[in-house]
């Protein structure tokens, strides 16, 4: 968090350390600020080679503030600039299967298999950095209910 908070000192216009900074808010369950500092990255720079980033941790954040339809709507933003964004499909997976939405979970699950064949609970579990348990949790039962095992 430091360095993202140092970078942004150093450069308060620097698009790419926002889109991060949210990433790491997210982690910590800080998912308000998280997507807000998704969004601002993006008025910052809204044609960015990285926008897909941007817009994926936004996806995120919207998840884990268990607001699914949008999480899944700025997943397939993400995926659409970028195809091969397995982040982008993991939240799309976990969203989707949250909502209920089956097929949409299953058909997002299968691209994540293809972008990451490595998925799977345990790496999830082991994997990504966060800090609340609680959110872990929700995260993994999410991945139950698209299908992962």
């Amino acid at each position: 968090m430091a360095e993202y908070e140092r970078a942004l000192q150093l450069n308060p216009n620097f698009s790419l350390a926002y889109g991060y900074y949210g990433l790491a808010l997210t982690y910590c369950g800080l998912w308000q600020e998280a997507y807000e500092a998704a969004r601002y990255a993006l008025r910052l720079s809204p044609r960015d080679p990285f926008s897909a980033i941007h817009y994926g941790v936004a996806a995120y954040a919207q998840f884990v503030g268990k607001n699914y339809q949008d999480a899944i709507n700025l997943s397939r933003e993400a995926i659409r600039q970028r195809g091969d964004f397995a982040g982008a499909y993991r939240v799309l997976t976990v969203a989707a299967g949250m909502a209920g939405q089956n097929e949409v979970a299953a058909a997002a699950l299968k691209e994540l298999r293809r972008a990451q064949p490595n998925i799977s609970l345990a790496w999830i579990a082991n994997q990504l950095p966060w800090k609340l348990d609680s959110d872990r949790e929700h995260y993994l039962e999410a991945f139950r209910r698209a299908g992962l095992d």
